[in-house]
């Protein structure tokens, strides 16, 4: 076994952070929702809004009796001094007792306008209502303070004041939308670390360094072609490789993986392959399928065994639903014989099915017995390939017990889905209880970002992801005929014919 570091590193793949950010969505809406609640909370429990009222004065200097005004620099100076001025706490109560106040509760604020002789004068209230009144109280008496020192002075109103309609002290108000944007960046920024720095398999390049098994092939990701209606209902449907949207790497991915089965039956004598994964929704029962397709292509006889027994789906996949006579669950559990099954031939191909359409719950019995062996034993005699579909893992220790009585194992692996370190536990679950484990099937690897990719074109100039022309390799689609049948079970004297599509009662 190799020697694999348990350190947290950095891995950044496009499409799962992508994927990340979106479904975390509802997450950084209602983080930023959170935000605009704690706004509202803080202002109305320890807020205390001021509202401003502002007059704008401009402060003239004149000479004499003449009205002759002097320069703009004596005017600023001036001004200057009326900031002090309008400050004075004379002022204040003289303001007061002219609106019938006992005291003037607000705060006046003075400044000049930068290289101007324009004066500002504000009031801050609590009330809005209050700060208008004291700033119209103020510009009423000013004239009996400072005509009696500023004779030489002139005051005009260049601005009226205004009553306020909002506070003028809201900084939380003021800053909302930023401080919703900083809560949401902050919410999708700790998404997309822990995104980066997950601890999955996320594309091919790194498995050898990660995961204790060596990598079989990848299969790259599909674009799943459903109608509105499905999508509306959210229907999952499996893509094989002779689908008329099935594109053509798509289907290139399996046939290099063929090859490589190919390679095990030819020159390793092995026949039966179990495809397991880890965790549930790896793709495992769709490779199996695909698999099995591509060999039956070649003109191999293949029989897929559907001996997952905790979550059956082959039935799904080839989208068969008719009420068999016995499922393959009823051999495994020895209701029935094998001579009395009846397999299902796809497509006058060398693909035969034996389905399971129900769960079994003494299948932790019927798994570690000697019926599964007895049975394969006799099924080898008769196919070159015996692919079996198992549950996973970690929901059941069927998958580990069947590995045991197979030529080998095959784990799926789906990118940016099980934590390596559950890959590896179930490697290692697998070889220490006899299983033969040839390696991982990296399923749903997405391509690597490039300009050209997101526009349909790869590197080389061809359009890689809409050909539906053919295989690869040499092997074509087979015709899509209804001429799906029953046929018997091969214990009886069956012989696979792939001229013979219909039930044979010998």
């Amino acid at each position: 076994m190799k020697n694999r570091s348990s350190e947290i590193t950095f891995n950044f793949e496009w499409n799962s952070l992508i994927k990340d950010m979106v479904q975390s969505l509802w997450c950084i809406v209602l983080i930023a929702l959170a935000a605009l609640m704690s706004i509202q909370v803080v202002e109305k429990s320890i807020y205390t809004p001021t509202y401003t009222s502002t007059a704008v004065l401009v402060v003239r200097s004149r000479v004499g009796t003449t009205g002759a005004f002097s320069s703009l620099t004596a005017s600023m100076e001036m001004a200057n001094i009326f900031t002090d001025v309008f400050k004075q706490n004379s002022l204040k109560k003289l303001a007061a007792e002219n609106i019938g106040l006992d005291s003037f509760d607000g705060t006046i604020t003075t400044s000049l306008t930068e290289a101007t002789n324009l004066l500002n004068v504000s009031v801050k209230a609590k009330d809005p209502e209050l700060a208008f009144r004291l700033l119209r109280s103020i510009l009423e008496v000013y004239p009996e303070v400072t005509q009696a020192v500023f004779t030489d002075s002139v005051i005009d109103i260049v601005s009226e004041p205004k009553m306020a309609t909002f506070p003028s002290n809201s900084r939380l108000t003021v800053y909302r939308n930023e401080i919703i944007f900083l809560a949401m960046l902050l919410e999708g920024g700790l998404v997309a670390v822990f995104s980066l720095f997950r601890g999955t398999v996320k594309e091919e390049k790194g498995f050898d360094d990660k995961v204790d098994a060596k990598l079989l092939g990848t299969i790259s990701h599909e674009k799943p072609h459903l109608s509105r209606k499905e999508r509306f209902r959210r229907k999952k449907r499996a893509l094989l490789i002779n689908d008329a949207y099935a594109s053509l790497k798509f289907s290139e991915d399996y046939q290099k993986i063929c090859n490589k089965f190919e390679y095990m039956y030819k020159n390793q004598g092995k026949q039966t392959f179990v495809i397991s994964s880890v965790a549930e929704n790896e793709g495992k029962s769709t490779v199996a399928s695909n698999i099995s397709l591509a060999l039956a292509e070649r003109g191999y006889n293949v029989i897929l065994l559907d001996m997952d027994l905790h979550k059956p789906s082959i039935y799904k996949i080839f989208d068969f639903y008719d009420a068999a006579e016995t499922d393959w669950s009823d051999i495994l559990s020895s209701k029935t014989e094998l001579v009395n099954m009846r397999f299902y031939r796809y497509r006058k191909s060398g693909l035969i099915i034996a389905f399971n359409k129900k769960t079994n719950t003494n299948k932790k019995v019927m798994i570690n017995n000697q019926v599964v062996g007895s049975r394969l034993e006799k099924l080898k005699a008769k196919a070159d390939f015996i692919i079996i579909d198992t549950p996973p893992t970690s929901v059941s220790a069927d998958a580990v017990a069947i590995a045991e009585k197979a030529d080998a194992t095959v784990l799926v692996v789906r990118t940016d889905c099980v934590l390596v370190e559950d890959i590896n536990e179930a490697v290692l679950n697998i070889t220490e209880s006899g299983g033969k484990l040839e390696g991982c099937i990296l399923n749903n690897v997405y391509e690597p970002f490039t300009l050209f990719g997101q526009i349909g074109v790869d590197e080389r100039g061809y359009y890689s992801r809409s050909n539906h022309y053919g295989y690869g390799y040499g092997y074509s689609r087979p015709a899509h005929t209804n001429t799906d049948g029953y046929l018997r079970n091969p214990e009886a004297g069956y012989s696979y014919d792939s001229s013979d599509d219909t039930r044979s009662d010998e």
